[in-house]
């Protein structure tokens, strides 16, 4: 939809609207000014011979044209209702994506909250891991140290027994004063010996333990670390797809905020061309009107009928209304009474036949001029039984109940016009 395009349009309505404009002017200006002479000359004549001379016709005004008009106008407000349709729908769209999208972010807010969360619990426990490792490293320095020290101790102590020649068990039986003495030195030597062997297994499993839990320990420490490097690439990806969602955000927003623009431009033309089609409308009653003063009828009734007798139920009344269907006014014109399709339509009061065709808003429909600058309308029939040019009494039948032109189903549309202006049918009939 294009800026453009709506400034062509209103500018060809602006046109529109002139010439019709001088077109209604023109013709009532010939109209009043007819009258007038005729008017001059009756009482002439009447002065002079005491006798009413019969009217000069009057020109009439043809309303096929405005007819057209109207409808041109009516198929533009029913383009730019079509097309705000479109912008609402766009709009709508544009508001869920955009709802959408803010409901993803904020889940992948709290999975980022989660993992930056998981982040420093890892580092935690990757600092906890490494004060252990440290801590095993000193444990195990101290061990081999000591382990250090009692091999020293062993190895001195050995190279005391060769160098002194450690004696043979036969040795020591044969030197030895008692069997009690024998067993004291036996077993002293055997005692030096075991523990020896001890504290060299112990030095072995201790450094070997120690070792293990080491490496244990630094395996876990690695486990750790790529736990934490991997959460925080995951995180990396998250905080980089809430920027690039927030992003499209903001493109949801600049696009809804340009839609919103345009529905205001096409709003500002459907207001002018709903001023337009008021304009052709009103200049249409004034062409009623004049070609009611053209062609008056025999004179007014004294009363006029109701004109569906198969139906009094009033479906809308006069005046400002919702919109039954595109296309139709909410400024209603008359009354609309429901009734089946076909069932007799009646003159609600006796005059001259001034209009009897089709238009596609209207439908089939009639206009009845009744003297006084009265005329009365009978829109979206099925059948229209009387022509342009008849003169009707009340109460005959003058077309049939229909769904002609805009309309929601079987009605009679029941207008009076009042010297131009359509005025509530319902101060007329009862």
């Amino acid at each position: 939809m294009k800026k453009g395009f709506y400034m062509k349009r209103k500018l060809k309505g602006y046109i529109c609207a002139t010439l019709l404009l001088a077109l209604i002017i023109t013709a009532v200006f010939t109209s009043d000014t007819l009258q007038v002479s005729a008017t001059e000359a009756e009482i002439s004549t009447g002065e002079s011979s005491g006798e009413s001379s019969s009217k000069k016709p009057v020109q009439k005004v043809d309303t096929d044209e405005l007819e057209d008009q109207k409808q041109d106008t009516l198929d533009k407000i029913k383009d730019i209702k079509s097309d705000l349709e479109d912008v609402k729908n766009k709009i709508h769209a544009l508001e869920q994506e955009k709802s959408n999208l803010q409901n993803y972010i904020a889940k992948l807010d709290q999975e980022s909250n989660t993992l930056s969360a998981q982040i420093q619990e890892l580092s935690d426990d990757i600092d906890a891991k490494k004060e252990e490792i440290s801590q095993t490293k000193e444990e195990l320095e101290e061990a081999e140290r000591v382990a250090d020290k009692q091999y020293e101790d062993m190895k001195i102590r050995i190279q005391y027994l060769y160098e002194n020649r450690t004696p043979s068990y036969l040795e020591l039986l044969l030197t030895a004063q008692n069997m009690a003495d024998f067993l004291n030195r036996s077993s002293y030597a055997a005692e030096i010996s075991r523990y020896d062997r001890e504290m060299l297994d112990q030095y072995i499993a201790q450094k070997e333990t120690i070792a293990e839990t080491k490496e244990k320990l630094e395996a876990e420490e690695e486990e750790l670390t790529l736990m934490s490097d991997a959460a925080k690439e995951q995180k990396e990806a998250v905080d980089a797809l809430i920027q690039k969602k927030t992003a499209q955000i903001q493109s949801y927003q600049s696009q809804i905020e340009s839609q919103y623009g345009e529905m205001s431009n096409a709003q500002g033309d459907l207001e002018e061309q709903e001023r337009l089609l008021n304009q052709i409308e009103e200049q249409i009653a004034a062409a009623a009107l004049a070609n009611a003063m053209a062609d008056d009828g025999d004179g007014g009734a004294s009363g006029f009928a109701w004109p569906c007798p198969s139906s009094r139920r009033i479906t809308s009344g006069f005046g400002p209304r919702s919109q039954p269907i595109a296309g139709a006014s909410t400024n209603h014109k008359g009354i609309d009474i429901g009734a089946s399709g076909g069932a007799a339509i009646i003159a609600s009061a006796g005059g001259r036949v001034t209009t009897s065709t089709y238009s596609n808003s209207a439908g089939n429909y009639v206009v009845i001029s009744h003297g006084n600058g009265i005329s009365t309308v009978y829109m979206h029939c099925s059948a229209l039984y009387v022509s342009v040019g008849d003169v009707v009494s009340q109460g005959q039948t003058i077309a049939a109940v229909g769904s002609t032109g805009f309309s929601t189903g079987n009605h009679l549309h029941f207008g009076v016009i009042k010297n131009g202006v359509y005025v509530n049918p319902s101060n007329y009939v009862g």
